[in-house]
């Protein structure tokens, strides 16, 4: 996968979830039976959605600033790593 292909995606990813956290947003998930319409639900997925946006925002910043050599080396999202230590 290219750079700009997968920055891309990354940024689609933060705009669904910056959506779905607006009033609008939640209530289109509602309908849609993705979730039930209670505040805790809406408070536990609003902090996650803040944590993944910003997970995925570190995640641009650091694909747009690497080099085309260390892109080859880097861990992908939600893949084993071979960096980590278990």
């Amino acid at each position: 996968m290219e750079k700009k292909t997968a920055i891309q995606i990354l940024q689609e990813h933060i705009s669904t979830y910056k959506n779905q956290i607006t009033d609008s947003g939640w209530e289109r998930m509602v309908h849609a039976g993705i979730v039930r319409n209670n505040i805790y639900e809406k408070l536990a997925f609003r902090a996650d959605a803040e944590k993944q946006i910003q997970a995925y925002e570190m995640a641009v910043k650091a694909l747009e600033n690497s080099e085309v050599e260390e892109w080859v080396d880097r861990c992908y999202l939600g893949s084993p790593c071979p960096y980590q230590h278990n």
